[in-house]
């Protein structure tokens, strides 16, 4: 784990993994259960190359995207 400029932490190698798994096992115990994508997210929040308000951006763009497919969807049939 390292600091970053900004008094971010964030992690590399063994301890990455390791949060990561953390993460998607404490998800899956709460009943959720995230996707590549989500977990892709996780790991660069963790790494230091995303921000939480750029993952929470990213979330947004996503679940509206789903929406909007779903709509062309349903409108088609």
């Amino acid at each position: 784990m390292t600091q970053t400029t900004t008094g971010r932490r964030t992690f590399a190698g063994s301890e990455l993994e390791d949060a990561l798994a953390h993460i998607e096992k404490g998800q899956q115990l709460a009943g959720h259960f995230p996707d590549a994508e989500d977990l892709d997210r996780a790991r660069r929040i963790l790494e230091g190359k995303l921000t939480p308000e750029e993952a929470r951006e990213e979330t947004r763009a996503s679940v509206a995207r789903m929406i909007a497919e779903s709509r062309e969807h349903v409108a088609g049939r």
